[in-house]
């Protein structure tokens, strides 16, 4: 299956349109309904596509045995497990339908990234347009399965995978119906380092499986996103936030709102600037062509009916006259007309 564009609620993404940028809330409105607002309207006026919620409860990821890990320190609670975390910053199932509402208000798209089954139900039932993986749930086999069968595109997230988990991943999709996917180029690590971004794997992934890639950002900066859409990525999804200090685990390395304006601004002009691949002579070129190329030039007082010879011609600016590829042409010719010294020489002269 070659999949060279998509459609995500009526926005074109491929090679040749704009990059599609989601705007990730994740967990950052911190359980309250007016952050998450702001936020959405953040996203809208800096020019994003799309603002992603996460749609889980703690139940359906964690065992209450998971032990912490060391990004937890200094983001979580003291002793707080995974599981006791994921409970206090789970999003209320109502919030879902009162965001897909406010999206609609202001004019930008919802989404939602399902952690189980039974968020697809409720993302299902507040018809969002598309769904987003996330890097983890890539053998989510019963949920990707799911997700497939609703018809809808499909955005996958490959951080912390190999070629062979994308590829059974991309199995099950098609297996169930899906037709129109997209892979995410991704670090899992939060957040996370330069060293490990390796964003080259944006053109392996779209050589190894022949569909559109984009780039799931988790560095504390924007210079990432920016260079992936040189390397081909039609989707870019950062994590937002209204201030970096804000106490939870995605807010340090999110962008505020005036670097999330900055990354879309910057990502737009990205795109103007790598323009086209077609090599010529661009119109706002075309008077510097002129004047700062070189042309047959009269070397000296050139009379009517005298033969042009080698000595009597220079390679000059500017390239009104013959082109220097014709000067073994002329040599030998007889001036139809008087040439004044320095004065560029056209076919005129001879013919």
């Amino acid at each position: 299956m070659s999949l060279k564009t998509i459609e995500l609620n009526g926005k074109i993404i491929g090679d040749g349109y704009p990059c599609y940028i989601i705007a990730e809330v994740g967990s950052n409105h911190n359980r309250d309904m007016e952050t998450a607002k702001r936020l959405i309207d953040v996203a809208k006026y800096s020019g994003c596509d799309a603002v992603k919620f996460q749609s889980y409860e703690a139940e359906g990821i964690y065992s209450i045995y998971t032990p912490r890990i060391s990004e937890m320190e200094g983001r979580s609670k003291a002793n707080e497990t995974p599981y006791e975390l994921i409970k206090r910053i789970q999003m209320p199932v109502e919030w879902h339908y009162v965001l897909k509402e406010y999206c609609e208000k202001v004019g930008i798209t919802f989404c939602s990234t399902p952690f189980d089954e039974s968020m697809v139900d409720i993302l299902e039932s507040v018809a969002v347009p598309f769904y987003k993986v996330a890097s983890y749930e890539i053998t989510h086999y019963p949920m990707l399965a799911k997700i497939a069968r609703s018809g809808k595109p499909v955005i996958l997230s490959t951080g912390n995978s190999g070629l062979d988990d994308i590829e059974k991943a991309i199995a099950i999709l098609e297996k169930n119906g899906c037709k129109s996917y997209a892979l995410l180029h991704c670090v899992s690590q939060y957040p996370a380092q330069y060293e490990d971004i390796n964003l080259r794997c944006i053109q392996s992934l779209r050589a190894a499986f022949d569909c559109l890639v984009g780039f799931s950002d988790h560095t504390t900066d924007y210079i990432s996103s920016c260079l992936a859409i040189a390397l081909g990525a039609s989707i870019v999804e950062k994590h937002i936030t209204l201030d970096k200090q804000f106490p939870g685990p995605d807010h340090p390395f999110s962008l505020e709102p005036d670097e999330l304006k900055q990354l879309v601004k910057t990502i737009r002009d990205s795109e103007v600037i790598l323009g086209s691949s077609v090599k010529r002579l661009r119109l706002s070129e075309k008077e510097n062509h002129q004047i700062g190329r070189r042309s047959l030039i009269a070397g000296d007082n050139i009379k009517k009916g005298e033969t042009i010879t080698a000595d009597k011609i220079v390679i000059k600016r500017p390239a009104l006259g013959l082109h220097p590829q014709y000067m073994d042409l002329i040599i030998g010719k007889v001036a139809l007309m008087d040439i004044p010294k320095d004065m560029w020489i056209t076919w005129d002269c001879f013919l």
